[in-house]
């Protein structure tokens, strides 16, 4: 059902709207990474150290597994009404989580901010596409990718200041006035935007297969996270239940008149092409983002927050890498050589980090992780303005929610996998010392208790070990950007409308 032909908006009405939806961007990205420097405050408050990692992955899945709904909704309600909702869900989820007693509370409520959380990344990146032409939009996406990454600098940063300083629940009253805010940018500018004029049909059972299949998906990808191992029981039991239901799911959606899910979207090349293209780079950039200040910990012995610290380069890459591609595809009107050219320079990055290793110069692991940063920022808004452009306007909606739930996804995957060959490749090639470690070695690694017990000749003898592991984890990520270097070497330079 289509939405009707947007208004035009002047220069400083899409400034507004721009800034407003930046804040919900900003907000929705801040929630993932403000709260893990202030994990073991909130547990020493509240106790049920044993629930702390749910307080992170309640909100992962809820916003993850949300996110394509959201999306349809948007195709079907228009943008306004289901982006409010979403703010508002986020704000009330926030203060639910200040408001918090004990654990289980805590976690209840960053699922309800979860809900809040999906929307805002899926549709607030729709609405551009209804305000500004594809020629036009490479440059907002840079700007609203440009607010992802800073959320993803400051996030920890600030976590910890407010954990230290003043209180944890401060990590989430300061979302009430910039919730409040994005809601006041948006609430009056986009009154303007069209609403279908039809009352939609809404695929409730598309809805719940969606909800069905991902979030078993996701619980088994936080198992083998966990545990190191694919063949875990609690994975193996969470991808079947997943993979039954997305059975379930593709059945329904073929024949449902208004489907949640429209099939057709991945019939689309140019879609599907730039989805695989942003799951690879998500997959590495997202567990590199997990497992290269790990490598600066167990091989360089820095502090979390002197490893935390040598990341920002590669953070900062990412989010100028985005910006300047938004800016050229703006300019040039041309999207499919960033990804081909980002995908392919990563993957040389990955191969140069297996051969020298981090932590032997300063230098080269700025210039290195600051090159990565740059080569993967560099496909965000591009594959982002590429998927708009490829799908029919009354499919912009979905198409968005679907590229930011394959992007979600692959970030999570990417970090269970890479995690799982770690943990693997330490698993058989620790010398006897790493005795002291129990009967999982690898995974012993992972906690700061463990390695802080370590004496310091067990953890010279793990120095030729662990360089190896971290080798073929680099390798590892050289491989899978080289796949979506292929993609993209696939995709077409569609030309961009002018309206």
């Amino acid at each position: 059902m289509p939405l009707p032909a947007p208004p035009a908006f002047s220069p400083a009405e899409i400034r507004t709207i721009v800034v407003g939806l930046m804040l919900a961007l900003f907000l929705s990205s801040l929630d993932q990474t403000i709260v893990a420097t202030a994990l073991p405050a909130i547990a020493g408050d509240l106790g049920g150290w044993e629930m702390i990692a749910w307080v992170v992955s309640a909100y992962l899945i809820a916003s993850t597994v949300t996110a394509p709904i959201y999306g349809r909704l948007s195709d079907l309600f228009g943008r306004r009404p289901v982006l409010l909702v979403s703010i508002t869900l986020f704000v009330a989820g926030a203060v639910l989580c200040a408001l918090a007693g004990t654990m289980a509370q805590l976690i209840a409520a960053r699922v309800v901010q979860g809900l809040g959380g999906g929307g805002l990344r899926s549709v607030a990146l729709a609405v551009v596409g209804d305000i500004l032409p594809p020629r036009e939009r490479g440059r907002y996406q840079g700007y609203l990718s440009t607010a992802f990454g800073t959320a993803n600098v400051i996030g920890p940063v600030l976590g910890g200041l407010f954990a230290e300083y003043l209180s944890w629940h401060w990590i989430f009253w300061v979302d009430v006035p910039l919730g409040a805010a994005a809601f006041a940018m948006t609430y009056h500018q986009l009154r303007r935007l069209g609403r279908p004029g039809k009352r939609p049909v809404i695929d409730w059972l598309g809805a719940a297969l969606i909800l069905a299949s991902a979030t078993p998906l996701l619980l088994g990808i936080s198992a083998v996270q966990r545990s190191g191992r694919w063949d875990s029981p609690d994975a193996l039991a969470s991808f079947g239940i997943g993979l039954a239901a997305l059975v379930a799911l593709m059945a329904w959606e073929r024949r449902a008149p208004e489907p949640m899910l429209p099939l057709r979207l991945f019939a689309v090349r140019e879609f599907t092409l730039a989805i695989l293209t942003t799951f690879c780079s998500s997959m590495v950039s997202v567990g590199l983002v997990v497992l290269i200040p790990l490598n600066y910990q167990l091989l360089v012995g820095l502090s979390a927050n002197e490893s935390g610290m040598r990341l920002i380069a590669m953070t900062l890459g990412t989010v100028t890498g985005s910006f300047l591609a938004g800016q050229m595809v703006t300019r040039f009107g041309r999207y499919r050589a960033f990804p081909l050219f980002g995908s392919s320079v990563a993957a040389v990055v990955c191969v140069a980090l297996a051969v020298v290793g981090l932590g032997r110069s300063p230098v080269f692991d700025w210039v290195a992780t600051m090159m990565l940063g740059l080569a993967i920022g560099g496909q965000m808004s591009p594959t982002t303005v590429a998927i708009q452009n490829a799908l029919e306007p009354r499919d912009g909606g979905i198409g968005v929610a679907c590229m930011m739930f394959f992007r979600l996804l692959g970030g999570a995957f990417g970090v269970a996998a890479l995690s799982a060959l770690l943990i693997g490749q330490l698993a058989g090639g620790l010398p006897a010392e790493a005795a002291v470690l129990g009967a999982d070695p690898g995974l012993a690694l992972f906690r700061p208790d463990r390695r802080a017990a370590l004496p310091p000749a067990v953890l010279e003898a793990l120095t030729g070990p662990l360089a190896d592991a971290f080798t073929m984890v680099f390798v590892a990520c050289a491989a899978i950007l080289v796949c979506g270097a292929l993609a993209a070497f696939s995709l077409k330079d569609l030309p961009l409308r002018e309206r």
